[in-house]
């Protein structure tokens, strides 16, 4: 019978911060040691309770001091940090070093994050290289892809981060014709670059367009782009930039194993290799059904679940909204319920404009996919304000 195991954690050096915040954002304290915030009390406190029968019982720190006693106590103690090893104290392993954050979270906390960088890396101090990437899709239309894109592309831009948004709806270059409905403006498309040009050659600058975001547009009608050559731009575009939004064509079960298609040439590669994805679903029966369908392909292809965020969007007039149970599939990162004010900013063409109806779910998604940037989905959190409110009215 296979040992529980007790995880704890003691210090604050760059992985062991970077663990804790994730893990109490998750509610799961289960990494403190139950004594004063001090090492000498948490040493004490471990040898007087050695680890329970049936159970392993494992430490990580950065603080160096004598950790045989502790050692003694059944504890093996992992050294999280560069130099000298304590006595009592033994290195990570090879295996554990080329853990991601999120396969080191799920191992040792039964947790899931979206935090593809490697636990060697964190402890190394290397600063990360390449931008986070989020490719956006669904399996139905109308779910509001191309406006949740821009939305997520702006506020990111709000917090510092270089931003660039890419259409990959090659069939009709959804964005353009928002910012370019007459398609008269000279703008760049990704069919102007070519591997070895500068990366901007693809894009256009924000503030060109009026939005604090960079943008790089579908090919014009008619002109054929292959899939190799946007995962070649999209590879350099994350030398640039800090956060790139993929907004996507949507997908179905089946496109996952069709070598032409967009989910199984651009989409697959990208999960496969630690990057997270957005799945839009729209509320309805039989849109909910097919988003299941999709989901489970997803599940099948033994994509980490951690890797696959989900937002329920739910169109304007519809009665008896109920959401599904995503837990086998992904993470669930709030609703949007779409007004006929958005439907008509949308019909005009508009690029920018404030909607409360998607604060949450935007933040949410953010702070899932871009943890410890400054996000915080507490603050529109629908469901709090409303239990203020019922608890105020009554009290009157």
């Amino acid at each position: 019978m296979e040992k529980r195991t007790i995880s704890l954690i003691i210090g604050s050096g760059g992985l062991l911060t970077t663990i804790k915040k994730a893990l109490t954002r998750a509610g799961n304290m289960r990494w403190q040691v139950p004594a004063a915030d001090n090492i000498q009390a948490q040493a004490d406190y471990l040898v007087r309770h050695p680890v329970p029968s049936g159970f392993k019982g494992i430490i990580f720190t950065d603080r160096a001091g004598n950790w045989l006693p502790i050692a003694n106590a059944g504890y093996m103690v992992y050294w999280c940090n560069t130099g000298q090893i304590p006595v009592g104290a033994m290195g990570m392993s090879e295996q554990m070093l080329r853990m991601s954050v999120a396969d080191f979270a799920r191992t040792y906390w039964g947790i899931q994050l979206a935090d593809k960088r490697l636990v060697v890396d964190i402890l190394q101090n290397k600063v990360k290289e390449t931008a986070v990437l989020l490719p956006i899709t669904s399996n139905t239309g109308g779910v509001g892809k191309t406006t949740s894109s821009r939305q997520l592309a702006d506020r990111a831009s709000q917090v510092g981060l270089r931003v660039l948004l890419i259409d990959g709806n090659i069939r009709q270059s959804s964005q353009r014709s928002f910012f370019d409905p007459r398609q008269d403006k000279p703008l760049h498309t990704i069919a102007d670059w070519r591997p070895g040009m500068q990366v901007q050659v693809g894009a256009n600058r924000g503030r060109d367009l009026g939005v604090p975001y960079d943008i790089c547009f579908a090919p014009p009608a008619g002109v054929g782009v292959d899939w190799q050559i946007y995962r070649q731009y999209i590879q350099a575009a994350r030398r640039l930039w800090d956060f790139v939004v993929l907004d996507l064509d949507r997908i179905s079960a089946d496109d996952l194993d069709d070598r032409e298609n967009i989910a199984n040439g651009l989409l697959l590669p990208y999960i496969q290799s630690g990057d997270p994805c957005l799945v839009i679903v729209k509320a309805g029966r039989q849109t909910q059904i097919d988003a299941l369908n999709l989901l489970t392909a997803l599940a099948e292809h033994h994509l980490p679940k951690e890797l696959i965020g989900i937002k329920d969007t739910v169109p304007v007039g519809l009665q008896g909204y109920r959401r599904l149970d995503y837990t086998r599939y992904g993470t669930f990162l709030g609703t949007e319920y779409q007004t006929v004010e958005a439907s008509n900013h949308i019909a005009n063409g508009d690029v920018r404009w404030d909607d409360p109806g998607l604060t949450f779910a935007r933040e949410n998604i953010l702070n899932w996919a871009l943890p410890d940037r400054g996000f915080n989905p507490g603050r529109f959190n629908p469901n709090a304000k409303n239990s203020e409110g019922k608890k105020g009215r009554g009290r009157k």
